[in-house]
């Protein structure tokens, strides 16, 4: 009787503990997979940029131009960020803003976002160093955003931010106006 009360004793505790390191396995993999934040990837199409020309520059106070924001979410949840502005500067001088309305963006899924961006070409224009960049074709502008938000994986929410910077370069002597950008994000929960 003592013996089969030891041998249940000892299959138990045996049982208990495989269970514990099978456990223990998953919660871990699970923490560097499914659960590891991913900073999104961000592009931007400056899809008005072909609508302006140069004389707009120098004889419109504000311009605005059309944008598309390809935004990719590599993480197992989604991110509900609220309305938010990205302010546009050249040489540390804020030019412009771009609002951002309040979206849903969905685990593991690539979206797009029309968003309009206005620059101030008057407050270009009293730079002398910006209108030397508008005479040699280009101009340099950086673009910075905080989206703050909740992330929800698994029905657990949590919230957080998504900090980004874009620069852009526009090429204002080409006809039609294009321009180049290349951006970093960082997700903080």
């Amino acid at each position: 009787m003592l013996k089969d009360k030891n041998y249940a004793i000892k299959l138990c505790c045996i049982s208990a503990t495989v269970i514990a390191v099978i456990t223990t396995i998953v919660l871990v993999t699970l923490a560097f997979t499914v659960f590891k934040r991913h900073d999104p990837d961000l592009v931007l199409y400056p899809t008005g940029l072909a609508k302006l020309q140069l004389d707009d520059f120098i004889t419109q106070d504000t311009i605005t131009s059309e944008m598309v924001m390809s935004i990719r979410n590599r993480n197992h949840g989604s991110f509900k960020f609220e309305n938010t502005t990205s302010h546009i500067t050249y040489d540390g001088e804020l030019v412009g803003w771009v609002p951002i309305m309040a979206d849903t963006i969905p685990e593991d899924a690539l979206m797009n976002i029309t968003a309009y961006a206005t620059l101030r070409a008057k407050k270009l224009r009293e730079n002398p160093k910006a209108i030397n960049d508008i005479v040699s074709g280009s101009l340099n502008l950086t673009a910075t955003a905080t989206m703050r938000g909740k992330m929800s994986i698994m029905g657990i929410k949590k919230k957080g931010s998504v900090y980004t910077e874009c620069h852009m370069t526009m090429y204002i002597s080409e006809i039609p106006i294009r321009g180049d950008s290349w951006c970093w994000t960082k997700l903080e929960i």
